[in-house]
């Protein structure tokens, strides 16, 4: 059946199935499948455009723009993707290196609590009274590694 249509509307066929790429791509994430649907609508222009040709130079045609505007599409969209103005964003322990605090219960035994925000972390470092300022040094997890602010 579908070999009938194919033969009925000849290089048009191109066309339709990458229209249906190209509104399929609406549905599903990513970008991929109008690459496909583009280089299905080329090989429909070269189909219309010189009829003489058959189906294998339009399969042909079809998969060398489809390999060409993958490998360009993804090119372009690999580096237009970047950390932006919030890098540690869903990394909230990354973003504490580095920053001051201070103890909001004393490090006894090496173990102690600074308060962030609206939330407490558990820090380890040298035993130090409460109030005293420190800094970040590593974060792994939960667990926060603090240095005394000289």
């Amino acid at each position: 059946m579908i070999l009938d249509l194919v033969r009925e509307y000849g290089a048009w066929s191109w066309f339709v199935v990458g229209l249906a790429l190209v509104a399929l791509e609406l549905l599903v994430p990513g970008s991929f499948l109008v690459w496909l649907g583009l280089a299905a609508i080329v090989a429909g222009g070269v189909g219309v455009l010189i009829p003489v040709v058959g189906w294998q130079v339009q399969f042909l045609v079809f998969a060398a723009t489809a390999t060409l505007l993958v490998l360009v599409g993804r090119q372009v969209f690999s580096r237009a993707v970047s950390p932006g103005e919030r890098p540690f964003l869903n990394e909230r322990g990354a973003r504490l290196v580095g920053t001051t605090y201070v103890l909001d219960e004393p490090i006894v035994n090496g173990r102690g609590r600074i308060l962030v925000a609206d939330s407490r972390w558990k820090v380890v470092g040298p035993d130090l009274p409460s109030g005293t300022r420190v800094r970040v040094a590593s974060v792994d997890g939960a667990q926060v590694t603090v240095e005394p602010v000289e």
